[in-house]
Order: C-alpha cells, then structure tokens, then sequence
C-alpha cells in the first residue's frame, strides 16, 4: 500500500479530507498553529479505509493547512497536553474577509476552527501502517466499524 498523499485547494478537497481521517485519533499534543508562518498542523492515527482486503489498520498521517490568520478551540481540555481527541469531520465555508472558515469538529463536541485566507492544505502518511489499536466508533463512506 502506498504512502497517501493528498493536496486540498478547495471544499471538494476538504471533503476527501474528512473522509481520509473520519474517527481517526489525534494526540492533544501532537497539535500547533504557527502563526508567524500562518500555518496549522496536527498529526492523526488515521483508520486505512482504502484497504480492498477490509483489513482494520491504522497509520499515523499528518494535516497541514498554510494562510491560518487565526484559530478557535472549544471543548478541546488539553490542548498540547496528554490525551486525544477523535474527529468526526471537517466543515468548510465562506469566511470572513472572503476566506474560508474550516472546522474539525471531533466526537463528544470538541471543535478546532481555523480562518484562513484561502483553502491550501496537505494531507500525508508519515509512518507505515499496522495493526489498529482500536476500531472506528462510526463508519466512514464504505468504511466498517466490525473490525474485520
């Protein structure tokens, strides 16, 4: 299985985006806006829903999103702490100033809201992928929640 390796300049992209890492885990302290370089980045254990063999495994992959003017967390405890929270889905739409507003919007409420001047953003494999160490809570489009 290759590396993915994915590029988002709009809401069609944001949507692939959502669906790559529905359920996926994202450590509390694996999460940073840079805003001198206006750039956000997390890194997720996402599920490999693209598996033809229906395989449960999961590999670690990381989301950067460029041109961030500012961010919103809420419901979020520990952010850069210990713990994780798990994503439900992205939603993007027409911002302030003529940007894009992006929301990740995690189970249990939790959201983080980035205002970006535009969509540009890159969603990559950083490691190679293994057995999951849990199950996705809800299914993904054509994803299983039994494990198999």
């Amino acid at each position: 299985m290759k590396p993915l390796r994915l590029r988002a300049v709009d809401d069609d992209d944001l949507e692939v985006f959502a669906t790559v890492l529905h359920s996926a885990r994202m450590p509390l302290a694996e999460v940073a806006w840079l805003g001198e370089e206006r750039r956000f980045a997390a890194l997720f254990r996402r599920f490999c829903y693209e598996r033809a063999d229906g395989a449960t495994q999961q590999v670690e992959c990381a989301l950067v999103l460029e041109r961030v003017r500012s961010t919103e967390v809420g419901d979020l405890e520990g952010l850069g702490g210990a713990g994780e929270a798990e994503l439900m889905t992205i939603v993007s739409r027409t911002g302030r100033q003529g940007g894009s507003s992006i929301t990740l919007i995690f189970c249990c409420g939790g959201f983080i809201r980035l205002d970006a001047e535009a969509i540009e953003g890159r969603l990559a494999d950083t490691g190679t992928p293994g057995p999951a160490r849990d199950v996705p809570r809800y299914a993904a489009a054509g994803g299983r929640t039994d494990g198999a």
